[in-house]
């Protein structure tokens, strides 16, 4: 159920517009006023709060914005909570924990963005010209379309596959009788 819904966010159309603009500084903002609230935190901490943000940008948005929530998570991080205060790059320390930060926040939106990329391949794939893909789990069959919101269980497989072979029966029946 859990890969489910994760799927199904992937799959989502990604927030576009002015709404993913307000993300993107939200993105920005939440995990600075948290860092703000504390300033005795260890080396390194001030960097990794900003990665789930960095994550539920790069779910939630288009690229352009996920990278840009990355860039400026690293600025704000050195500016405000590395060294003295607004300045970058004032120490070697400080630009390896901007590299450190850029090079994971890009492998967490190149990762999200080739499972979108899997997601969609799979889906192609497995999709039947009616769209309608059939699954068997558990013993029970289950039926999913695009736009279903998730698989729908049509009962033990057993049951199914009789009812299938009668409707199947039936659609003959009928074609030898329009034939005639």
């Amino acid at each position: 159920m859990i890969v489910r819904s994760l799927a199904d966010l992937l799959a989502a159309p990604r927030v576009v517009g002015p709404l993913a603009i307000l993300f993107g500084f939200g993105a920005l903002a939440i995990p600075t006023g948290i860092l703000s609230l504390d300033h005795a935190l260890p080396a390194g901490a001030c960097c990794t709060t900003y990665f789930p943000f960095i994550m539920l940008s790069a779910v939630l948005l288009q690229p352009v914005y996920s990278w840009i929530v990355a860039i400026g998570s690293a600025g704000l991080a050195d500016a405000l909570f590395m060294g003295p205060r607004f300045q970058l790059f004032e120490s070697p320390m400080d630009t390896f924990g901007d590299a450190t930060t850029l090079i994971s926040a890009a492998l967490i939106i190149l990762l999200i963005s080739l499972f979108r990329w899997a997601l969609a391949r799979r889906s192609h794939a497995t999709s039947s010209p009616s769209g309608i893909i059939f699954s068997l789990e558990k013993g029970d069959a289950w039926a999913s379309w695009k736009g279903s919101g998730g698989p729908v269980r049509l009962g033990p497989h057993e049951e199914v596959e009789d009812m299938m072979q009668d409707f199947l029966a039936q659609l003959e029946l009928g074609r030898r009788l329009t034939k005639r």
